[in-house]
Formats: structure tokens, C-alpha cells, sequence
């Protein structure tokens, strides 16, 4: 086998890291209530339209950190894998 995959876990984990501190930031700070005293069936519209926008937002940023979460896993996994091989080749 004279092909290798470097995994430079060091540069994936710092990525990971920042991706991490930027979800934080993906809340959406869009009004629920901006009718007020107006009834008008555009208000009424775009209010539902900030509402699912906000669901839409969460769930987002849950679903983006849980797949950081699995990369950092999958990476740590890769190399366990990777010193395991390191050892039984050694070994032989």
C-alpha cells in the first residue's frame, strides 16, 4: 500500500473549535409581536413568518452543533484507529 491519509487532527479540532463559537452566534433576533394595536393581515403574515424563521434558526444551530459534536468523535475515533495500526505494525 503506498498511499497514505494524513489526518492533521491538531488543524481539525482548532476548526472545529471555531465552528463551535460561531454557532453561537446564529441566533435569529427577529420581533414576534410587531402588530401591536395594527391588524392587518400582512403583520399577521410576516409575524408567523418571524416565528418559524426563529424555529428554523434553533434548529439549525442544534443540528450544526451535534454534527460538530460527531466530527470531533469521528476524528478522535481515526485516530485511536490510527495508533492501534501504528502499534500492531510495530509489533510485527
Amino acid at each position: 500500500m503506498g498511499q497514505e491519509i494524513k489526518v492533521k487532527t491538531g488543524e481539525v479540532k482548532q476548526e472545529l473549535s471555531k465552528m463551535k463559537h460561531s454557532s453561537h452566534s446564529m441566533k435569529a433576533s427577529i420581533p414576534t409581536d410587531i402588530k401591536g394595536q395594527n391588524h392587518l393581515d400582512t403583520t399577521k403574515k410576516i409575524e408567523e413568518l418571524h416565528k418559524t424563521i426563529n424555529k428554523v434558526a434553533t434548529s439549525y444551530a442544534s443540528a450544526f452543533s451535534k454534527q460538530v459534536a460527531q466530527t470531533e468523535s469521528a476524528v478522535e475515533a481515526l485516530k485511536g484507529t490510527d495508533k492501534q495500526l501504528a502499534s500492531s505494525m510495530k509489533s510485527k
